[in-house]
């Protein structure tokens, strides 16, 4: 995976490149990579880079010249119109060296200035070093799949696709501050958009641009999901939608590398892995299952059913390469550091490590760019929040009903009476002043509507965030064809009650529009299988291995946790193995096992980055 960072001194030149190259270091991966720097006065560019398009021509830090003037691009990403732009721009009367996407960015930038991002359908954060302006402009992609940082000292501004770059430099201290704490343990592992757990470090939002220019940073929107009109009739929508599907998924086959898909058996990776076949020859899938899972499963009202049964039906219709990945569940427990590392902040626990698993299994079979059905459950209506009344009425965050527990976790004194749910409320008031209502819509599609924005603007970009950290640790680039902003714009305003279509007995069909779609290309018990999340283990050996972590941690009072959370209460629910818990931390994805891991990630987290705590 391709990783960037850089820097620009306000009154200092740059006089050797220890410091970029140290912070270059920090975004490499497992595979080989080509590393690279450049420096010009004060300012310093550093690129990481695994190539996938154009392997020999893309090298970075890329510099282009045209009228004089000095251009330079770091990039993370990947475009899946370049051909067409780079038809354009030679039409304008531009030149290229490469076949890269990298070169079509740089030169987009130079002829369209800041509107060069409304031209790019694709993934990407990348940072354009203007030298006769002196000025930075950075810019990140419309739903934020990858990232991009930033933090400014007094007399430095730093950015980079990776924490831990930014976290290399000389001028940075870790901190966790008290506003720090409220994310971290009021909302996490979401995170308020714009904001990180490290005290004055931040993101670029998703869809937004920033530039950088005597020494002040200016932020700017360029897209966000807009309210509009849409009279289409179901069959209309149910055609769009195939179009959309189809085009987004094939403009993503494009790799100079093999591609796979990974295969739950679930609606979304069934479809994505169905138009792969169609148009790749010997088609490898890819599955993850748990030993003795088949033993220790549990359905639930959220988890219905295994996907390995439905794997079997799909591997079936489909006659692929199948793999499936068997993760054994004490490595599980064992890689909860590694994930970590990964995400550089407490993330998902074990949801995370098995990610960051499966994606290494992937690689070592010899691909670097999969497939994966994530951010369709978002767009067309998967989780249960979109109609289960109590839950698209809740006045929080309906994936994080645990205002209780969170508060009990935290130890007393660090916060006032009801500041915890103040922040946690103004988060998500803030979100939904974004949000218009045509004056048509009644309670239920302006509740619909909220309910859309906020999963997409939060519980999407934290499933983002695991995948893309995950993947990019282990070299593999993860593409996301729902992720095309074409689909979202337009499902978004698509009514309510057309997303979610009747069954025979009166109950919601989620993600009706898609089921129709694609309902003849399937075998039916796919594509009205219920959803299903991502899988975890029920093993209660994994439960143990937890428990037994925690004590530990708790019986260690020189760890740096025991000043934020509250160790009586931690060990009360541990004493009882969790049985009078009746709160899940981050709803069916992180019961009392996942709370467990968050815990010990957040003791690793605040020791292995030396961070100190301001409170």
């Amino acid at each position: 995976m391709c990783g960037f960072c850089g820097y620009i001194n306000k009154d200092v030149t740059v006089e050797n490149d220890e410091c970029i190259k140290k912070m270059n270091s920090c975004l490499k991966f497992r595979e080989p990579n080509t590393q690279n720097v450049y420096i010009n006065s004060k300012t310093a560019l550093g690129h990481s880079r695994l190539s996938i398009i154009d392997i020999t021509n893309g090298t970075q830090p890329m510099i282009k010249n045209v009228n004089n003037n000095e251009y330079i691009i770091v990039y993370s990403g990947e475009l899946y119109n370049t051909k067409e732009l780079k038809n354009d721009l030679i039409s304008k009367g531009y030149k290229f060296k490469t076949n890269s996407d990298t070169e079509v960015i740089l030169t987009s930038y130079i002829h369209y200035k800041d509107k060069c991002v409304e031209f790019f359908n694709g993934i990407f954060s990348f940072a354009i070093y203007d030298k006769n302006n002196e000025n930075i402009f950075l810019a990140r992609d419309r739903l934020g799949i990858k990232p991009l940082f930033f933090t400014q000292t007094n007399s430095t501004f730093i950015f980079s696709s990776g924490l831990k770059a930014i976290l290399a430099h000389p001028e940075i201290t870790p901190i966790l501050d008290k506003q720090g704490i409220m994310e971290l343990i009021g909302l996490g592992p979401a995170h308020t958009p714009g904001k990180t757990f490290f005290k004055n470090i931040f993101e670029i939002k998703p869809g937004f641009i920033a530039n950088f220019s005597n020494f002040k940073l200016i932020e700017k929107m360029y897209w966000d999901l807009e309210t509009k009109e849409c009279n289409d009739s179901e069959e209309e929508a149910i055609s769009q939608i195939r179009y959309l599907v189809e085009d987004s998924t094939k403009k993503q086959l494009v790799a100079d590398d093999l591609v796979c898909s990974m295969l739950s058996g679930g609606l979304d990776s069934s479809i994505l892995s169905k138009i792969a076949r169609d148009n790749i020859e010997n088609l490898t899938t890819f599955s993850i299952d748990f030993v003795d899972n088949e033993t220790n499963f549990v359905s639930n009202d959220y988890q219905g059913s295994k996907d390995s049964d439905y794997v079997k039906i799909m591997k079936k219709f489909l006659n692929t390469n199948h793999k499936n990945i068997v993760v054994d569940n004490s490595y599980l427990f064992e890689v909860l550091n590694e994930s970590m590392l990964a995400r550089d902040v407490p993330g998902m626990a074990d949801i995370d490590s098995s990610m960051y698993i499966f994606c290494n299994k992937i690689t070592e079979n010899g691909f670097r760019v999969c497939l994966s059905g994530e951010c369709s459950d978002e767009i067309f209506g998967g989780y249960p929040w979109y109609y289960k009344e109590h839950l698209i009425n809740h006045d929080g965050f309906p994936w994080a009903l645990s205002e209780n527990l969170r508060n009990n976790i935290l130890k007393d004194g660090i916060l006032k009476e009801n500041e915890l749910h103040e922040y946690v409320d103004t988060a998500r008031f803030n979100t939904l002043k974004n949000v218009i209502h045509l004056d048509k819509n009644d309670n239920y599609e302006k509740r619909f509507r909220n309910t859309n924005y906020l999963t997409i603007k939060w519980f999407m970009n934290t499933l983002i965030e695991r995948t893309d950290r995950m993947s990019t640790a282990n070299s593999l680039k993860v593409r996301i064809p729902f992720a095309d902003y074409r689909i979202f714009e337009y499902v978004y305003n698509l009514p309510a009650r057309m997303k979610l279509g009747i069954s025979k007995n009166n109950a919601p069909i989620e993600k009706y529009l898609l089921r129709r779609a694609f309902e003849n290309e399937l075998p039916r018990d796919v594509v009205y299988r219920k959803k299903s999340p991502f899988p975890k283990t029920y093993d209660p050996n994994y439960l143990k291995a937890v428990e037994t972590e925690m004590f530990k941690i708790l019986e260690n009072k020189k760890l740096k946790i025991h000043k934020i959370i509250n160790s009586k209460f931690i060990e009360n629910i541990l004493n009882t193995h969790g049985e009078n818990l009746t709160e899940n931390w981050f709803g069916q994805l992180m019961t009392y096992p996942q709370t467990l891991a968050y815990l010990i990630q957040i003791s690793s987290w605040l020791e292995y980055y030396n961070i100190e705590i301001d409170i």
